[in-house]
Formats: C-alpha cells, structure tokens, sequence
C-alpha cells in the first residue's frame, strides 16, 4: 500500500519526547533548521525528567515520538509494550579527550580512580536503567568484583547531581554533558569516562515510536527518521553551530558551559546489532528477564 504524501504547506503535528542534554540537540536543530518542515512535520519538543518517564507517555500515546536510553525501550520491549526503536540518538565517544560522559568527584576529594569507589555513595540518573548498566559494566572492566555489592547506587536527575556531589550528598555521580562541563566550573573533576569503558561507540539511546504509529502512519515515522538523521549528520559536521543552538535549547546552559563543553557523538543507521552488547548487559544485571527479539524491535524505513 503506498503510502500518504505528508503536505509541508499543512504540516502533521506531531510531539516529541525530549530531555534538557546535550545528546538532543539535533532535535531542536531538526525545527530551527526547518528539516522537520521539509517533511511535512510540526514537531513539539515536550520535556520529561528522564528516558524512562517518556517510554511511559509513548505507550500512553501522549507523545508520537520520544528519546530514551536503550535500557529503558529493551525493558518496555520485553514487556510486551509496543515500542520501536527507529533511529540512533547518540553514542559513546571513541576516547577520553573527547568523552561527554563521566563519573565526577569534588576536586579535593580523595578518590583518584574506579578503585576508591567500593564502601562510596554513586548517583545515577536513573537506577537500574542504561546509567546504572554502564557504570557497573565500567567498573567491572576496571577489576571491581560484584559493583552493585560493594557501591550504593542512588538516583538523583542530572541538573541536582552536580550539587549533590559539590554538597557532600553523594561521594562521586555520573552525568554527561553539559554536567560534566558544569561540574568543572564548581570545583569537580572525572575519574572515569563509563561510556568508553562499557564499549567502543557503545549506543546510549534512540528515538522510538509506538508500533501503532509505525503500522498506521508509517509515512510519519519514515519522515521523521530523515529529518532527525539529517540533523544528527549536520550537528555531527557543525560543531560551532551545535554549541551556539544549545543555550536555546536549554535556557538554563550558559554560553561560557556550550563552548567548552565536549560534544556528543552522532551517527545514523540504526541497526539491531546496537543493541547486543547493551541487551546482554541488562539481562546479566537483572534489569530485563529476557532479550526481546531484536530484529523486530528495531524498525528501518523502506
């Protein structure tokens, strides 16, 4: 059946599910630029606290389309909730000089390394979830035996981390950018860089719709692949006009954090392998029962 030509002289509305990081920033790109215009789409960008409040609001078809971690979209998955991962939204980056994630500490604090955690208080953006994966799976890799016995884990959403930290709440947090960025200018430093210590390119998170979307508007889903695609390859290529849109994305970021900050890395090209390795860890930490079948849950437009 051919699909229906979206008319960007009357675009579709359709809604976004967003979080104030620096991964997201092609999403506003896609609509200050106008790709999402292009493809007949109106794209509300709708904030959430964390990845896993917006799988929530997709299944409850409150948004269209939403951003999440992996872990989050492989536990709905696994559930039987009809999420579908439809692009790349962001992944670790190859090196430390480069790295937009990391496990910070006050500057005086006297942990140097992953081998000073044990017996420590970590917060995490959202526990036993991706954040919560890839500091375990990173601190294993450093030597540490059984991390989730020998660390207390604690949530605390990412604009109050840096805080936590700097106030004493909690001894070491992971956040990525622009907290990283923000916790240097507030007296921390990083000890560790999870996301490179879980796995080359290791994906962070994806864009997902609900399969009713992809079965009943598949020309909808297809059009907004493109556009937030053509975003990431543009903001991947135009590091400057990344940095000077994120103070608009974000009003609470401010210009001096947006030009020092290291950028997220995007590709394009979504397949079911990017979830293996991310799938395999979730089952060994307990947080899925079981691996959905991955070649379903990931869709890819004709």
């Amino acid at each position: 059946m051919a699909q229906e030509q979206l008319d960007p002289e009357n675009p579709t509305v359709v809604t976004l599910g967003t979080i104030p990081i620096a991964p997201l920033i092609p999403a506003f790109i896609a609509k200050k630029n106008g790709y999402f215009a292009e493809e007949g789409l109106e794209v509300e960008l709708r904030p959430e606290p964390g990845g896993q409040d917006i799988v929530t609001a997709v299944v409850a078809q409150e948004f269209d389309f939403g951003f999440s971690n992996q872990t989050s979209l492989l536990i709905a998955r696994s559930r039987g909730l009809g999420v579908s991962a439809i692009a790349k939204a962001v992944v670790g980056s190859p090196d430390v000089d480069s790295a937009w994630d990391a496990v910070i500490v006050p500057s005086d604090s006297p942990i140097h390394g992953p081998e000073d955690l044990p017996g420590k208080t970590l917060s995490v953006n959202t526990l036993n979830n991706t954040p919560h994966m890839v500091v375990l799976a990173a601190l294993e890799a450093a030597g540490i035996e059984n991390p989730q016995d020998q660390i207390t884990f604690i949530e605390v959403q990412f604009p109050d981390a840096v805080g936590a930290v700097t106030q004493g709440q909690v001894d070491a947090a992971w956040v990525v950018e622009p907290f990283v960025t923000v916790g240097t200018f507030n007296d921390t430093r990083a000890i560790m860089h999870p996301l490179i210590e879980t796995g080359e390119s290791f994906l962070m998170s994806a864009y997902f719709t609900s399969d009713r979307l992809i079965e009943e508007r598949p020309d909808i889903v297809d059009a907004f692949v493109r556009a937030i695609n053509r975003a990431m390859e543009f903001s991947a290529a135009n590091p400057d006009v990344v940095r000077e849109s994120f103070p608009e994305f974000n009003e609470n970021a401010s210009e001096s954090v947006a030009s020092q900050m290291a950028l997220p890395f995007w590709l394009t090209r979504l397949l079911p392998e990017d979830f293996e390795h991310g799938a395999e860890l979730a089952l060994k930490y307990g947080f899925i029962d079981e691996i959905p079948d991955l070649d379903s849950f990931v869709y890819q437009p004709e």
